[in-house]
């Protein structure tokens, strides 16, 4: 009986293990976040949610890793204060690997009405430079 719970927790462990290569980790490479900005400096900057990567849909509620280099980024813009009218703009990132990227949109004046995406900020992520030595 012993035999055969060692057995089954030996298959169970080389299953997950096994599960966990297939799919690929997202954190085995170096990488680049991009995030809305949460901080606002001003009433005339406002989070701008990351909508596409380079054409394709992503979670805006997730900041999953992407690879470094040049990519296409989307983001959702604000419309006027109280009205459900966003737009989007398309930025171009050249992503470094281990950093963060934040995405806010602005307006030139308080009572100006169309808003523009920018990077507002960008940071190092601490554990992936510590990680690949960077």
């Amino acid at each position: 009986m012993k035999t055969r719970n060692r057995t089954a927790a030996l298959l169970a462990a080389s299953a997950a293990l096994l599960g966990g290569c297939a799919g690929g980790n997202m954190y085995s490479q170096p990488y680049a976040q991009f995030v809305p900005e949460r901080r606002s400096a001003t009433e005339d900057t406002r989070p701008a949610l990351v909508m596409r990567i380079d054409g394709h849909m992503v979670d805006a509620t997730r900041d999953d890793p992407v690879p470094p280099g040049v990519h296409q980024v989307e983001v959702s813009v604000p419309g006027p204060p109280g009205m459900s009218d966003p737009k989007r703009d398309v930025l171009t990132v050249d992503a470094k690997a281990c950093t963060r990227y934040y995405f806010s949109a602005k307006r030139a004046t308080r009572t100006d009405t169309d808003w523009h995406g920018f990077v507002s900020a960008s940071e190092p992520i601490g554990e992936c430079a510590k990680k690949f030595g960077m």
